[in-house]
């Protein structure tokens, strides 16, 4: 098992009780340098992720025999990232997000529910007039929450 894989597991084995998940990893192709994302319905902690990496050093101390030095980063994937988990929804309803379909279109618009293998938009069509769009899952390919500093109107 390469050290990528055997921080990968220690992860999914820390979060299988929580609301958090791993949701990217990314490394320099000889994987010496490794960034693992994780993210949870209610966000991420730093206590979270610092206790994830003394965790992974401890058994990185006892199991990793290598002579090759590995640098390794836990941390949420930040607010630019695309949402990639279908749990990552969830925490985004009420919050306008630009979906880029298969086919290049682009749709923005208020999350307003998630479903089992679909989202729903509302989608302004008009200055006054918005309608629902639901996307199915599979027609998505990449999906960003669009950051505003705005306060909604109560």
């Amino acid at each position: 098992m390469g050290v990528k894989e055997l921080i990968t597991s220690i992860i999914e084995d820390e979060l299988k009780e929580t609301d958090s998940f791993l949701v990217g990893i990314d490394s320099n192709q000889a994987e010496t340098s490794v960034r693992f994302f994780i993210d949870g319905i209610e966000g991420v902690s730093i206590q979270l992720c610092s206790q994830l990496s003394r965790k992974i050093s401890r058994i990185l101390d006892e199991e990793y025999t290598d002579d090759q030095p590995i640098r390794y980063e836990i941390s949420s994937p930040g607010a630019e990232e695309p949402l990639v988990d279908l749990r990552q929804f969830h925490k985004h309803v009420g919050r306008e997000i630009a979906v880029e379909l298969n086919d290049d279109k682009i749709i923005q618009g208020e999350l307003t529910k998630v479903l089992d293998d679909a989202i729903r938009l509302e989608v302004a069509v008009s200055k006054h007039k918005t309608e629902e769009k639901t996307i199915v899952f599979d027609q998505i390919n990449k999906s960003t929450v669009k950051i505003s500093f705005k306060r909604k109107k109560k």
